[in-house]
C-alpha cells in the first residue's frame, strides 16, 4: 500500500503555479490586478522577450509594509478576504492569495515597496520559492515588482509557450482591456523598450481612443443607463460597423474582464436582424452589478461569473441594446453624444436604423422574388450545356400532397426525357473546334454563332473574354510573376492584438502575391502595393474577409480569396452582353478560346454550346 505524502510548499507551491500561472500574460493580468486594488492611479508595465526574460510591474498605490512583506510571499494570503463573509460581497480584482506565492515558484522575482507612512521602501526576493531576507532601499510611495527567467525551474510549461511576438501580443490585449476598463488609472506599457499602449486616466473616451483609435468612436454609440439595478454604460457599435470575428467584443463586469455566455447571446440576439452573415457587433460595455447577486470565483482565471438570475441580466441587456439599434423613442434617454454630456438627436439613431434597415429590406426582397419565381415554374433546364435541352421536374415545395403525387404523374414524361439525355451524350468536354470553322454572326450583341459545315456553336462572347482574362491572371499567380503596383496613397489598417500577430505571421505571404504590407505604429499595417491588376480591390472588405473569425481560427487560405478577387477582376474586365464587336475582334476571341471551348468561365457558367445537325433537324420535323 502506498503512503500518503505531506507535500512541502515548495511542491504545493509550484502545482498551483501551474494553475495561477499559465503564461506570461498569466503573471501580468495578477500583478497588475494587485495595482489596480492598491488605489493606484499610475501603472507601469514593462516587458522583455514576451514576458518570459522580464516583466516589471510598479506603481503609485498604497504599498505593502516591511513587516508584510514575507507574508506576501506566502500561500494563501491575502489582504482582500479576511471572513468567510466576505466571499459573498467580493468588490476586488486580486482575493485569491495564491499569485505572488506561484509567481515566485516558477521565477525569480523581487518586490520592493514603500507606503508613503514609511520612512524607507522596503525589498525583498525570492528565487524559485526560497524566499530572502528584507532588505530597506529607496523607492517613490508606491510598488515595484520584477519577475525574471519566467519558467526557468519549470522546463516542461516553458517548452509550451508560444513565440516571444505570440505571448507579446496576448499581454498586449491583456494590457489593452485594464486600460478599458480602468479610464480613471493611467497607463504605460513598454514591450522590448517599445511604447505601446499610454493612456492618461481621462476617461471612458479617451481609454477607447488609445487602444481603438478615434475612428472607431465616430461609429460607435455611446451608451449609459440603468435598468433593473444594472449600471450599463459603454459604446455599441452602429448597424454598419461590423468585424469578422468576435475579438472585438468587450465585456466588464464590476470592473473585471470576463466572457460570459448570457451577456454575449443578449447582445447577440439584440443585432441578429442588423448584421449580415458571419458578420460580428462591435462593442465594449461596463456593467456594475449588486455583488451579492455576482459569483466571481467560478472560473480558475476568473474569466467568467455566475448570475443569480440570468433572465433579468439576458433582458435587461438586450431591452436596453435592442431600443439603441430600433431607434427608439426611450434610445434618447440611452444613448449620449461623445462628450458626455449632450444627449444624441433621436434623429440621428433613426435615421442609422432606418437606412440599415432600407438596405436589409430589399436584400430580403430580392430573395424573395428568387424563390416566389422558382416556385412559380414547374420545370427548369437541367444541363445548359448538353446537346438535348432537357427538363426535370422541380419539385412543388409548397404542398406535401402534390410532392408526393409528382413522380407518379410524371414519371413516364421523366424516363422518355432521361432517355434523350442518354441518347444525345454530348458532353460539354467534346466541344473542340478541330476543323475549319466559319464565322456566321452576332445574336442579340451576346452570343456569337460559328458553324462548321456539320454543327453549330453559340458562344457567349463575356464568358469567353472572362474566363482568357481569368487564366491569365491566374497564371501569373501560380507563376510568382505578379508586378506589385505601389499605392498612391498607402492603405492603412487598424486591428487588434490577435489580428496583429496574425497578419505578422502572414506578411511575407501576402508580400509573395504581390500585397506589401509593414507595420505602421501599434496594431496598424500599411499596405504599400497591390497586384497591378487589383489596383481597384477594395482592400477594407478584402482584409476583413482575411481577418474573419474562421479564418483566425485554421490555416487562412489567402490564395483562394486572391483568386476569388482575380474573377471578379475578370469579369469586370471582360467584354460585356450587348457589345457589338468588330471583325478583328471576334477573330482575336475565337484564337484564343479555340482549344478551350469545353471550360466554364469563373462563376461555373458555360462557354460553349454545341446544336448539332440532327437536333435541328428534329426541330423541324425532318427525321423522327
Amino acid at each position: 500500500m502506498s503512503k500518503i505524502n505531506l507535500l512541502s510548499s515548495q511542491i504545493y507551491n509550484r502545482i498551483s503555479a501551474g494553475e495561477v500561472v499559465e503564461r506570461p500574460f498569466s503573471v501580468v493580468k495578477e500583478l497588475v490586478e494587485n495595482s489596480i486594488d492598491a488605489g493606484a492611479t499610475e501603472i507601469s508595465i514593462d516587458i522583455l522577450d514576451g514576458g518570459v526574460s522580464s516583466i516589471v510591474v510598479s506603481d503609485n498605490g498604497s504599498g505593502i509594509e516591511k513587516s508584510e512583506l514575507k507574508k506576501a510571499l506566502l500561500p494563501h494570503a491575502t489582504s482582500k478576504i479576511s471572513t468567510v463573509k466576505d466571499l459573498d460581497n467580493i468588490t476586488s480584482l486580486g482575493f485569491r492569495g495564491e499569485a505572488l506565492a506561484s509567481i515566485a515558484a516558477v521565477s525569480k522575482i523581487q518586490i520592493t515597496s514603500k507606503p508613503k507612512e514609511q520612512e524607507f521602501a522596503s525589498k525583498i526576493t525570492c528565487d524559485g520559492g526560497l524566499i530572502g531576507q528584507i532588505e530597506d532601499c529607496a523607492l517613490n510611495n508606491g510598488t515595484e515588482i520584477i519577475v525574471k527567467n519566467l519558467f526557468y525551474n519549470t522546463p516542461v510549461r516553458e517548452k509550451f509557450l508560444k513565440s516571444e511576438r505570440a505571448e507579446e501580443g496576448e499581454i498586449s490585449s491583456t494590457i489593452a482591456r485594464f486600460i478599458l476598463s480602468n479610464p480613471q488609472i493611467s497607463f504605460k506599457y513598454t514591450a522590448n523598450n517599445k511604447v505601446i499602449y499610454q493612456s492618461f486616466g481621462e476617461g471612458f473616451e479617451s481609454a477607447m481612443i488609445c487602444v481603438y483609435g478615434v475612428d472607431v468612436i465616430n461609429n460607435c454609440y455611446y451608451v449609459e443607463t440603468l435598468k433593473n439595478g444594472i449600471e450599463i454604460k459603454g459604446y455599441l457599435g452602429k448597424h454598419h460597423f461590423t468585424k469578422g470575428n468576435r475579438s472585438y467584443q468587450t465585456t466588464f463586469i464590476n470592473g473585471r474582464f470576463v466572457q460570459n455566455q448570457t451577456v454575449s447571446s443578449a447582445i447577440a440576439n439584440a443585432y441578429s436582424n442588423y448584421v449580415m452573415k458571419r458578420q460580428y457587433p462591435f462593442f465594449v460595455l461596463s456593467l456594475t452589478i449588486p455583488t451579492e447577486i455576482v459569483d466571481v470565483n467560478v472560473h480558475p482565471n476568473k474569466l467568467d461569473v455566475r448570475f443569480a438570475n440570468n433572465q433579468v441580466v439576458y433582458g435587461s441587456l438586450y431591452s436596453i441594446v435592442s431600443k439603441v439599434l430600433d431607434g427608439a423613442k426611450d434610445a434618447v434617454n440611452i444613448v449620449i453624444d461623445n462628450n458626455n454630456n449632450v444627449k444624441t438627436n433621436t434623429n440621428e439613431i433613426q435615421y442609422d436604423y432606418v437606412k440599415h434597415n432600407c438596405i436589409l429590406n430589399e436584400i430580403k426582397n430580392f430573395k424573395q422574388e428568387i424563390l416566389e419565381t422558382k416556385n412559380s415554374y414547374k420545370f427548369e433546364l437541367r444541363d445548359v450545356a448538353s446537346a438535348t435541352p432537357s427538363l426535370k421536374l422541380n419539385e412543388d415545395l409548397s404542398s406535401k400532397n402534390e410532392k408526393e403525387k409528382a413522380p407518379d404523374i410524371f414519371a413516364e414524361n421523366k424516363a422518355f426525357l432521361d432517355s434523350l439525355e442518354k441518347k444525345s451524350q454530348i458532353k460539354q468536354e467534346e466541344i473542340l473546334l478541330n476543323r475549319d470553322i466559319r464565322y456566321v454572326g452576332q445574336a442579340l450583341n451576346t452570343f456569337l454563332i460559328f458553324e462548321d459545315g456539320i454543327d453549330l456553336y453559340l458562344i457567349d462572347q463575356h464568358a469567353g473574354h472572362e474566363r482568357i482574362l481569368f487564366d491569365q491572371l491566374n497564371k501569373a499567380l501560380n507563376e510568382h510573376e505578379i508586378v506589385s503596383q505601389p499605392l498612391l496613397i498607402p492603405f492603412v489598417l487598424n486591428v487588434n492584438n490577435s489580428e496583429f500577430e496574425f497578419l505578422r505571421e502572414k506578411a511575407s505571404l501576402l508580400a509573395s502575391l504581390g500585397i506589401e504590407i509593414s507595420e505602421f505604429g501599434n496594431n496598424s499595417f500599411k499596405v504599400d502595393s497591390v497586384p497591378s491588376f487589383l489596383t481597384e480591390m477594395n482592400l477594407s472588405k478584402f482584409f476583413n474577409e482575411i481577418l474573419s473569425e474562421a479564418n483566425l481560427l485554421k490555416a487562412i487560405t489567402i490564395n483562394d480569396l486572391l483568386v476569388e478577387k482575380i474573377a471578379q477582376k475578370a469579369c469586370k474586365s471582360a467584354i460585356k452582353s450587348g457589345d457589338k464587336l468588330n471583325e478583328e475582334q471576334i477573330k482575336l476571341l475565337i484564337d484564343k478560346l479555340k482549344d478551350n471551348l469545353a471550360l466554364k468561365c469563373p462563376h461555373g457558367r458555360p462557354i460553349t454550346v454545341k446544336i448539332t445537325r440532327t437536333e435541328i433537324d428534329k426541330w423541324f420535323k425532318r427525321i423522327i
